[in-house]
Parts: structure tokens; C-alpha cells; sequence
């Protein structure tokens, strides 16, 4: 009720903004001749009140001109501050000069006290702030006699920060009081930002919450990590208020109003990958006018890959994926958001060479994100012969066919699963690299690999997994205490393949800068706290034991591999010296055919993958 009352009050001093104008022109009249009741002590002479009359047109005029030059009209008016203050100093003072020197040069002061000017300037500064000021306490004679507006703690005095308080109390109808700051800057205590002071640091959030009762905390640190971004959760659940995020999209402002972007933490906050910034005009550049194909379209990162090459200015988008329904899901969202894109689907199995190839003959790409890949670790060691079968032969089939095609670069996704891989999906993704590495020293295509880890809400995600698990109730299933991973989000991965792609010369392995290991098991309480409930007293969580396959941390390079400094802030490379011609393809086939007849050998596979992984490498 109390927010309709303040909404119907905003609306009102929106709605009369020219009465507001015109009470500035009045209180300029006004002002003028009130100077002269004060200087002549309230008797006016018949001479000197005919002289005000003939002026007092020329005094409105003036000022409203003065005010026009220093923009006191366009300010804020939901609000006072400083600048406005000055502001109205300026205009004020400028206009009282300009009116001496007219008022000289036209009526050469006859019946004009000179101190008038000096007695109107001060009245009129005083009434103007006034009534600016005016404005500002009735908003806070409503705020602090409303029980629905929040009174809000803002963690961090960054510049977010301070412009969100500013936005705050330049609303009307935000819902919000924002009362105090915290901030770690021993540097800011005690400074006030827009009427709000520094009155600790985050470590007192509970204290502060208590003592200033605190409606609600939103947070403000667009920059910090994960690790940051924890901990102050942790602190806000000590003072049992809710509390909320500041969300930055790409790290920066855009039209969209800092009020409107206060939501619910999620688990992306919690992980805290810093906003990467990109030059996609340069990006742009490269995609110009090619023809991109996309195998594992209908994936989750073959998707987004789609998603984001749409928006280049593509020659046409070749989508490529064995699944009929995710094909045509793909088609229908790409159709929709972008009508003017000329793209064509590809229903085939890059295992299957001939008809891969007529697709690669017929719309001949010029550039090759080969996504499609078995990733599912523990099932992959149930189901060997597949893994190499597309992991592998898949991959090897997709170079050719590239190369035959005269395709100019070769982009495939890796995983760091292929970095001293124990799995039978890592070491199938590994000897992927090593045929890529070799196809980069046949023929004119450009081959190179992109190496990440985990991605956030893909379709074999384990925070997929633990989400299911509580909606469920419980329990959550993590395989180790000390199990770590790598996260980052599918548009953030995407966005740096694409990099990778337009700065790669051939024959590199990118990895991508994935921040913070975080671990498993922590992340499976903040999903549990993030749902409202605690950890091992609501929802139970169990530890199953690693899986067949699976380490406690996974590396994004091995020692041996001369890993460079990053190209950028956002990737590392990995530049391999001449390499043989070919990775031992026999001995792939061999390995297949013992897969059909017994799928069983599972340590058997992995102990020859390893060989060949061994016998390549030990050869370059």
C-alpha cells in the first residue's frame, strides 16, 4: 500500500514539472523585489518601485537564462546534492553580474540601492536550494514513515557501488533506503558516499545488520572472485537477512538500470570467473563472410558456438549433428532469432565418411568447429568402442574430409580430461589432439585444438546432477571430499573458442584461463544453501567413492608441454614443435575391432591408448 502511495506521489512531481519551473521563475521575481523591502527596510518610494516594475521582466529573464547555460533545470530533481548546489552558486552569480553591468549601462543605477544585487543573490540562492532541497525531504519524510521500503547494507564502496546508492535514492518507487556501506579499503571508513557512510568492513556485515536494522544486504563487487564472493555470502547468512547481487552483464553498464539488475545469487556468482572483455569487431572481421560448419551443432557447446557465430556477418552456418530432434530445436531457435541468416542442416554421423563428406563437397566451409564428442567419463569406460570409434576415428574422418574440402582453419573442442588422462574419454580426446596436431603439417588447413574445463550448465553437468538431487530431497552424491574442478559458463567458453580461433595459426593447443579450482564438495553446500535449506541437516550429502576414470584434480597442461604466456588475458598456448606426419592408425583400427568383440577389456583399451599416446609423443 505503502509503495502504490509512493508510486502516486512520484507520478504527481513527474506530472507537474512546469509548475516546478514556474515556481523557479516566480521565486527569481520574487526574490528581486523582496531585496528591495529588506534593503529600504519595507518602504519603497514611488520612484524606485516604478524602476523594480520596469526590471524585474529583465531579472526572470536573465537567471532563467544563467540556469538554461549551467543545466540547474536538467538536474535531478527526485534529489539534492552538492553538484547542484554549485551549480546554482554559478548560475546565480554569473546572472547577478551580467544584470550589474546591464543595469549600469541602462539606467546607471539611478534609484538602485547598489547592495540590493548582494541581498538578492543571497535570496535567491537560498530559496532555489530550498525548493530543490524541498523535494528530497519529502522523499525522506516518506521513507522513514514507510515499513515497505527496504532498509539495504551495499557490500562494496566500488564505483557499482556508489552509483547504485545513487540510483537508489534518486527513486521514487525503487522499494530501497540504502543506510550503510561496508567496503575492505581501510580508506573509505567513515568517507559518505551520496549521504551514505563507510561504517565497516565485510567482516562486520553481521554486527551492522544487527545494530542498523538492516532489511536486506545487496552485494556490490563486480570484480571479486569467487573466493570473495563466498565468503560475504557466508557473512550475510551470519546476520540471517537476505541478501542479493548486483549483477554486471560483460562487466559494464548498459541501458538497463542498476536497480533492475539487483537478483538472487546463483551458482555462477559463487564460482566468480571474472567478466572476460573481447574485441569482437576484430573477431567480426575474421568471420566475415565465411562459411562455418559446426559439428555437434545441437551439443551444449555446439549450440552456443551457433548461437554466437549467428551473430557475425556469415556467409552461411552449416549445422551439423547425428540428432534429429536437437537439429531441429536448433533450426527453429536460430530461425526465429535470426531471420536473416542463411544456414542449412546437416543430419549425419562424422563416423559415417562418405555422407559427411558430400555435406563438406557440397556447401564447402571455410572454417570447421568440430564439437562433436563423447564426454561422459564414467560412461565412456562402459562403452570404449564408441568413445574411440567418434572421439577418434570420428575426429580423424572430419580432418580429412576438411583438408580434401580445402578447408581453411580447424577448430576442435578438447577437454583437460586429455591432460595425463586416466579415463577412457581423456585418453580418446588426447590422441583427437595428436591427429590434429599432425593433420596441421598436411596440406593447407590450419588445425588447432581449444582445451577447457567444465562448463556450467551443460548437459552432463554435475551441477545439473546436484540440482536434481535437491529438488529430490536429498541426498547429494559427491565422489570425493577433495575432488576439484575447473568452471566456466557455456557463452564465457564459447566466446573464447572463437577467440582462439580467429588468433590461431596451427598447430597449437589454446587453453583457456579457467580461474580457480573449486571444490566439489563445497560447491555442492552452496547449491544446498542457495536453495534455502543446510547442508547435511536438510539435504544429506554422501560420498560415493571416485569412479572408474576419474582424478582428484584435473590439469589444463602437462609438465612436459612448453606452455606459453597468455596471448591475451584470457588464454594460454601451447606451441608444438614439427611433428610426425601421423599418429599410428593401425593400431586405432586394431583396437577397434577388439572393441566390438570384447567390449569388456576395458583395461585393455586404455593400456594401448596410452601406447600409442606414449609411442607418438616419445617419436616427436
Amino acid at each position: 500500500m505503502h509503495i502504490l502511495k509512493g508510486r502516486a506521489l512520484n507520478r504527481y512531481l513527474k506530472s507537474n514539472f512546469l509548475l516546478e519551473i514556474a515556481l523557479y521563475l516566480l521565486s527569481f521575481g520574487l526574490s528581486y523585489v523582496f531585496a528591495f523591502y529588506v534593503r529600504l527596510e519595507g518602504v519603497i518610494p514611488a520612484e524606485t518601485w516604478a524602476y523594480v516594475r520596469k526590471t524585474v521582466l529583465i531579472v526572470v529573464l536573465v537567471r532563467t537564462a544563467a540556469f538554461i547555460l549551467f543545466r540547474v533545470f536538467n538536474g535531478q530533481w527526485r534529489y539534492c546534492s552538492i553538484l547542484d548546489v554549485i551549480a546554482i552558486i554559478k548560475a546565480v552569480t554569473l546572472s547577478s553580474m551580467v544584470l550589474i553591468v546591464a543595469f549600469y549601462f541602462l539606467f546607471t543605477f539611478q534609484h538602485l540601492p547598489r547592495t540590493v544585487f548582494i541581498i538578492d543573490w543571497m535570496i535567491v540562492t537560498l530559496v532555489v536550494c530550498a525548493i530543490r532541497f524541498s523535494r528530497r525531504l519529502l522523499k525522506e519524510i516518506f521513507i522513514n514513515t514507510s515499513p515497505s521500503i527496504k532498509r539495504v547494507l551495499i557490500v562494496g564502496a566500488t564505483d557499482v557501488g556508489k552509483n547504485l546508492i545513487n540510483e537508489m535514492k534518486s527513486s521514487w518507487e525503487s522499494g530501497y533506503h540504502p543506510v550503510a556501506l561496508v567496503d575492505d579499503d581501510s580508506k573509505n571508513l567513515n568517507r559518505i558516499f551520496y549521504g551514505v557512510k563507510v561504517v565497516g568492513t565485510r567482516m562486520s556485515i553481521p554486527h551492522i545488520a544487527s545494530t542498523q536494522k538492516i532489511d536486506e544486504i545487496v552485494i556490490a563487487l563486480p570484480s571479486a572472485s569467487g573466493k570473495i564472493i563466498r565468503e560475504t555470502t557466508s557473512l550475510c547468512r551470519l546476520s540471517h537477512k537476505p541478501f542479493k547481487i548486483l549483477s554486471m552483464a560483460n562487466g559494464h553498464i548498459d541501458q538497463q538500470t542498476l536497480i533492475n539488475r539487483i537478483r538472487k545469487l546463483d551458482i555462477q556468482d559463487l564460482i566468480g570467473r571474472k567478466q572476460i572483455q573481447i574485441n569482437f569487431s576484430e573477431m567480426g572481421e575474421f568471420f566475415h563472410n565465411k562459411r562455418i560448419l559446426v559439428t555437434g551443432a545441437a551439443g551444449s557447446i555446439g549450440s552456443e558456438l551457433c548461437r554466437q557465430i549467428a551473430r557475425f556477418d556469415v556467409a552461411k552456418l552449416i549445422t551439423l549433428d547425428r540428432s534429429e530432434n536437437g537439429l531441429f530445436y536448433l533450426e527453429r531457435e536460430l530461425r526465429e532469432s535470426f531471420p536473416d541468416l542463411d544456414f542449412s542442416l546437416a543430419l549425419t554421423d562424422i563416423t559415417d565418411y562418405a555422407e559427411t563428406n558430400s555435406f563438406f563437397s557440397r556447401l564447402r566451409p571455410h572454417i570447421v568447429f568440430h564439437a562433436a564428442a563423447y564426454k561422459h567419463v564414467p560412461m565412456m569406460e562402459q562403452h570404449p568402442y564408441q568413445a574411440i570409434k567418434t572421439n577418434i576415428m570420428g575426429t580423424k574422418n572430419v580432418l580429412d574430409i576438411a583438408a580434401a574440402n580445402d578447408v581453411e582453419k580447424f577448430v576442435m573442442i578438447s577437454t583437460d580430461k586429455a591432460v595425463n588422462p586416466t579415463s577412457t574419454m581423456g585418453l580418446t580426446k588426447r590422441v583427437a589432439e595428436d591427429f590434429v596436431k599432425a593433420a596441421n603439417q598436411i596440406g593447407a588447413t590450419r588445425c588447432l585444438s581449444v582445451r577447457f574445463g567444465n562448463v556450467i550448465g551443460s548437459s552432463g553437468s554435475v551441477i545439473r546432477l546436484f540440482e536434481e538431487q535437491i529438488r529430490k530431497g536429498g541426498p547429494v552424491t559427491v565422489t570425493h571430499p577433495d575432488v576439484a574442478r575447473y568452471f566456466m559458463s557455456i557463452p564465457e567458453a564459447v566466446i573464447l573458442v572463437l577467440q582462439a580461433a580467429s588468433l590461431g595459426h596451427g598447430g597449437e593447443v589454446f587453453i583457456l584461463k579457467m580461474g580457480e579450482l573449486v571444490k566439489i564438495y563445497d560447491l555442492a553446500k552452496e547449491l544446498i544453501m542457495l536453495a534455502g535449506m543446510t547442508p547435511n541437516q536438510d539435504i544429506q550429502i554422501d560420498f560415493t567413492g571416485l569412479r572408474p576414470g576419474e582424478k582428484i584434480i584435473e590439469q589444463l597442461w602437462e609438465e612436459s608441454e612448453k606452455c606459453t604466456e597468455a596471448v591475451n588475458e584470457n588464454l594460454y598456448i601451447i606451441k608444438n614443435q614439427v611433428v610426425q606426419p601421423a599418429v599410428d592408425e593401425n593400431a586405432i583400427h586394431e583396437l577397434l575391432q577388439v572393441a566390438v568383440k570384447d567390449p569388456s577389456a576395458q583395461n585393455g583399451f586404455k593400456e594401448r591408448l596410452r601406447s600409442i599416446i606414449y609411442e607418438w609423443n616419445h617419436v616427436n
